[in-house]
């Protein structure tokens, strides 16, 4: 009896777990996206300029602009450490019509692209920043718990 029920478990399909496909994190992203008007760009690398994240518009292709910004993230942040000005984690930078947020961390450097001005059915309206600031607030929580996550795989 006992080898015929481990037949029928091992003949029978895994189950497939709840959180196969998108993850909470991804919605999370995808939504801002759709609900920030002027949200174009949200890109997270490690400390060797590996994308970890990126979510983007369909219309942003821009790899030039991107690596760009990143190079300027990195630059920016070691400047600040090499200076010892402060212990700044998060930038807020205009670049003509955009506004670019970036921020560190542990390993890992962020890089938010919005426009500044806005074009909706009721008009021009400037970005909301409140909200930006408020997903880079939760894109860095995720980021301090995969942060401690790494650190204790190394450990093991």
């Amino acid at each position: 009896m006992e080898i015929e029920i481990e037949r029928e478990l091992m003949e029978a399909p895994s189950p497939t777990p709840p959180d196969i496909g998108e993850s909470q994190f991804e919605k999370m992203l995808g939504e801002a996206m759709t609900s920030i008007d002027g949200l174009m760009l949200v890109i997270v690398t490690d400390s060797d300029r590996v994308p970890v994240i990126r979510e983007a518009l369909a219309v942003f292709h821009e790899p030039q602009f991107e690596e760009a910004l990143i190079d300027k993230c990195y630059d920016a942040f070691d400047d600040i450490r090499k200076l010892h000005v402060g212990s700044s984690d998060i930038m807020t930078l205009f670049y003509d019509a955009m506004q670019v947020v970036q921020f560190r961390v542990g390993p890992y450097y962020g890089t938010i692209v919005c426009d500044y001005i806005t074009s909706t059915d009721k008009g021009h309206n400037l970005t909301n920043m409140g909200m930006v600031h408020n997903l880079v607030d939760r894109i860095r929580d995720f980021l301090n718990i995969l942060s401690k996550v790494s650190k204790e795989g190394e450990r093991a």
